[in-house]
């Protein structure tokens, strides 16, 4: 009888490179073992990725948290390119586990959801979900399975069981239950018209909102900053809040330097970009971003919490953005 391993279709070589967040390096690099070629930067700006989300966590080891990435971002990228998609999710750690099995022995790698606390390469004492990465192939030696993240080179063997519980995560903002994508083909189409979507849908997903996303969310964080000081350990919370902006795969600037990036690439098709002064605007919200995040680390190595400090900072975000956004609305 043949064994289940040796039934597994043949993978191509893996197309990855580092990138600098994980969301469009790994959609990057599944559009191209599909045989469509983009940027990172250009991924990034087609999902809409810039975002503002403040969240309150209380009894939290982190009580305080600002993403600053949108939420959706993977399916608006897919919808762009005018290709069909929707997670699939699954009922328990194990099923999920099997349908990835099964998938990749058919040669279909996954964009999957993680949580880093539960990928033995992170070594991470603290849950961050909604971390993409992808898998590409089972190793028949060991059954572990081969994936790539983001800026690592290589790819990197994880056992099966971790990855498996990985991709179950229920901490805010970010749930998700063994999420996969992993389609058979994908055929794209991309047009002038479909970026400039892109780019005026991310204007209002900035401007608009309640009181804990968007620029709105700025001034519910200026006016929590006493409750920073007084809740939970403020030196840690301001120290993840800037591995949040400028470390954790935001490639700096809390993903604003990416997406400048994208918006010199896009002025590149249409020159209205570049005479209403885009990618100069998204690269001053990317250099205040940084300020805000340098200021953060600085407090979390200061003996007393910086409050004035914060405040001036997310004041200088708060009109950079509106300044961008003021300007993108009128593209």
């Amino acid at each position: 009888m043949t064994s289940h391993a040796a039934e597994m279709a043949p993978v191509p070589a893996i197309p990855h490179r580092p990138g600098r967040h994980c969301g469009s390096s790994a959609i990057r690099d599944l559009l191209e073992f599909h045989g469509t070629t983009l940027t990172e930067a250009m991924c990034f700006g087609l999902g809409s990725g810039l975002g503002i989300t403040y969240l309150t966590l209380p009894d939290a080891p982190v009580p305080f948290l600002v993403h600053v990435r949108s939420l959706g971002y993977e399916e608006r990228v897919f919808q762009a390119l005018d290709v069909p998609f929707a997670w699939t999710s699954y009922g328990s750690v194990e099923e999920g586990a099997q349908a990835l099995d099964g998938l990749l022995d058919q040669g279909r790698p996954a964009l999957l959801l993680t949580d880093i606390f539960h990928l033995p390469y992170f070594a991470s004492r603290t849950h961050f979900p909604g971390h993409a990465i992808m898998a590409w192939q089972r190793q028949p030696a060991d059954g572990c399975i081969l994936v790539t993240d983001t800026e690592r080179p290589a790819p990197i063997s994880v056992a099966r069981a971790a990855l498996a519980r990985a991709r179950f995560a229920e901490l805010p903002p970010f749930f998700h239950a063994g999420n996969l994508f992993a389609p058979p083909a994908i055929h794209t189409r991309l047009s002038v018209e479909r970026v400039a979507a892109a780019i005026r849908h991310n204007a209002r997903l900035l401007l608009e909102g309640g009181p804990y996303t968007g620029v709105a969310a700025l001034d519910t964080w200026q006016s929590d900053l006493g409750r920073w000081e007084r809740e939970g350990d403020w030196r840690w919370t301001t120290r993840f809040a800037y591995q949040i902006i400028e470390r954790r795969g935001t490639g700096g600037g809390g993903f604003r330097k990416m997406y400048a990036e994208f918006l010199e690439e896009a002025a590149s098709a249409d020159p209205r970009i570049s005479e209403l002064q885009l990618p100069q605007l998204m690269t001053g919200c990317a250099r205040c971003w940084t300020a805000l995040a340098l200021a953060l680390k600085a407090g979390s190595e200061s003996e007393c919490f910086p409050t004035e400090l914060l405040a001036d900072a997310l004041q200088a975000v708060r009109v950079a953005e509106l300044r961008y956004v003021d300007a993108a609305l009128t593209y």
